[in-house]
């Protein structure tokens, strides 16, 4: 069960991120809009799971154990972004979608345009990875992070 509590913070930082990315952009560029979120959303995972997940509120050593969550997702962020870029760069999305149309045309009626197909597409990519990247932070977190809280 804490597998799932920790893939339910996760989901509740996603929004934190993504929120946090739209409301900076207003202000400022993208890319530093995004790089400060990934921060804020972080933090906010640290203390959810701290609180939630692992039942890690009593560590004496708080900010310690703040510095190992980011860097833990930190690491979480290679595979995650390797498997969607490994999936982007091998699939031609493109060559794809004429065999598929070849094969089955009467996919043509439910493709609105080929825009729709790319976007479909590059979610459908991320999948693998968050998965990837949430195994890899649970793994880490549980082991190193909140160690002293479940031992």
């Amino acid at each position: 069960m804490k597998i799932l509590r920790f893939a339910g913070v996760g989901s509740i930082g996603f929004v934190v991120d993504a929120a946090t990315m739209f409301l900076l952009s207003t202000y400022i560029a993208f890319v530093p809009a995004r790089a400060i979120a990934f921060w804020v959303a972080a933090t906010s995972n640290w203390w959810l799971n701290r609180h939630i997940t692992f039942d890690a509120s009593n560590n004496p050593k708080p900010v310690q154990q703040w510095g190992r969550f980011l860097a833990v997702s930190c690491i979480g962020f290679i595979p995650n972004w390797g498997c969607y870029w490994l999936l982007m760069q091998s699939i031609d999305i493109n060559q794809l979608l004429i065999e598929s149309l070849i094969k089955y045309p009467d996919l043509k009626s439910l493709l609105v345009n080929h825009l729709d197909v790319e976007v479909v597409w590059s979610v459908v990519a991320m999948v693998p990875g968050v998965l990837l990247g949430l195994i890899t932070n649970y793994l880490l977190a549980d082991r190193w992070v909140f160690r002293s809280a479940v031992a």
